[in-house]
């Protein structure tokens, strides 16, 4: 059974599920995000929340105009070498 099948199964199981089942599903769900799935660029554990509200950053910086290109990067690291 794929990963497709499996969430129809689910759904279909929610569907019908009563009070106790919900909050128990939802427990689980939110203990889930909490979990690290990532780490930002000083290090520091990123669970699925703050990872999604980083790439929702990161678009909004692009669509901003705050990007560098490769060739700026590459000068600014090499500045920081030289500190």
């Amino acid at each position: 059974m794929g990963i497709p099948e499996l969430k129809e199964i689910i759904k279909l199981k929610l569907e019908n599920a009563d009070e106790r089942v919900l909050r128990i599903v939802n427990s689980v769900l939110n203990e889930y995000s909490k979990e690290t799935v990532a780490f930002d660029s000083k290090g520091y554990a990123l669970n699925l929340e703050e990872y999604q509200l980083k790439v929702e950053e990161g678009f909004d910086d692009i669509k901003k105009g705050k990007t560098l290109t490769n060739y700026e990067m590459a000068f600014k690291i090499e500045q920081l070498k030289k500190q």
